[in-house]
């Protein structure tokens, strides 16, 4: 009987280190730097270390400087991933400046260890959306003396700024634009998730969530192993070494379990939600900021319906625009949650679309 049981404890030890090591092995074989022009750090008001990275036109500036946000469990090569299409290069080649941050646990950002960790494994959406929001807001107006800005946010990172949104009347905010951000989670109906969600129970065994090395440790099969209903890319609109790098480099290895599970209960009960209080979406439809909502015509992780709803005003005579990239858009190829950044045509198809909008909204009057 012990034997057994040694035998059954040092097969899943074994697994384990297989699975951390081939994690980190992709890691290290798809590494490459992003192209930023310079780094800087700010420390947020609870002491995290975050980074930013700034891409500087090489003419003259055009408008005010534009935040690029990335999502839950991703950094900043979301909007710089080494031989695919770049939205920060292609900002900057457009005349802004453009800022990429990367929050708590992200990147280059402070973040905890595997084994060792100087910060905490866990933290918030709260934490992000009071503390490190808040702080690249204001370290990107300090650093350019711009009296506004444009904030552009990938999944997560378009829900805190709608967030952020409906909490404050900020005037520093001259547009938003959400793109595949999902405010209303009673409309997904993404069946990966729901098997996660019967997964709970595993997280009880881990400090950190693990899902992340799992993924890491099927890079070879990251293409195939989605269906066109379920996973983060469509895989008609990516290339197979777009989508390994998309795991490999895009998506962070330790991530926070407070923040799945966070996102698991919005799911259960369909609101974006502290476990007491208001929906942090409750008064979004009341700002004066403009704001852009895209989404993917193949997106199950943030489909339309549950996208769209960030553009109500209820009478607010305030600019909402919502764009589904598909087909029957119009477009040369439908689109998935993570290839509305870095699809096939997206240079041609999204890039532009969120260019116009921030050129349409660079007035310097405050909202």
């Amino acid at each position: 009987m012990l034997e057994a049981l040694l035998t059954i404890l040092f097969v899943l030890v074994l697994i384990h280190a297989i699975i951390i090591v081939l994690a980190y092995f992709w890691e290290w074989f798809y590494a490459a730097p992003t192209r930023q022009d310079e780094t800087s750090y700010l420390l947020t008001d609870d002491g995290w270390r975050l980074a930013v990275h700034r891409y500087r036109p090489e003419s003259a500036v055009r408008g005010h400087p534009v935040i690029l946000c990335h999502g839950m469990i991703s950094n900043r090569y979301t909007f710089d991933l080494p031989a695919a299409a770049s939205l920060a290069r292609f900002l900057k080649e457009n005349g802004r400046d453009v800022w990429v941050p990367e929050l708590r646990g992200s990147g280059m950002s402070a973040k905890p260890g595997l084994f060792r960790s100087d910060v905490p494994y866990s933290w918030q959406f709260e934490d992000l959306l009071r503390r490190d929001l808040p702080a690249v807001i204001r370290h990107v107006l300090a650093r350019t003396g711009a009296p506004a800005l444009h904030w552009v946010g990938h999944s997560m990172g378009g829900l805190l700024i709608e967030a952020h949104m409906a909490a404050n009347d900020d005037p520093h905010l001259a547009s938003a634009t959400v793109i595949a951000s999902p405010c209303d989670f009673s409309k997904v109906r993404n069946e990966s998730f729901q098997h996660l969600l019967r997964l709970k129970w595993l997280l009880k065994l881990y400090p950190i969530f693990p899902l992340p090395f799992v993924g890491r440790f099927l890079i070879p099969f990251a293409h195939r192993l989605w269906n066109h209903s379920t996973g983060p890319f469509y895989p008609p609109n990516i290339e197979p070494q777009t989508a390994r790098r998309v795991i490999a480099l895009a998506s962070e290895s330790i991530t926070s379990k407070k923040l799945w599970l966070e996102a698991g209960a919005y799911l259960g009960s369909g609101l974006v939600a502290p476990d007491t209080g208001r929906g942090y979406m409750e008064g979004l439809s009341n700002s004066r900021v403009p704001l852009m909502a895209l989404a993917g015509s193949r997106d199950e992780m943030a489909p339309e319906p549950a996208v769209r709803p960030a553009c109500e005003t209820n009478g607010n005579p305030v600019e909402r625009k919502c764009m589904t990239f598909g087909k029957t858009a119009g477009c040369g190829e439908d689109y998935g949650h993570v290839d509305l950044l870095v699809g096939k045509r997206v240079e041609s198809e999204v890039f532009p679309v969120v260019l116009r909008w921030l050129e349409t909204h660079d007035s310097t009057e405050a909202h």
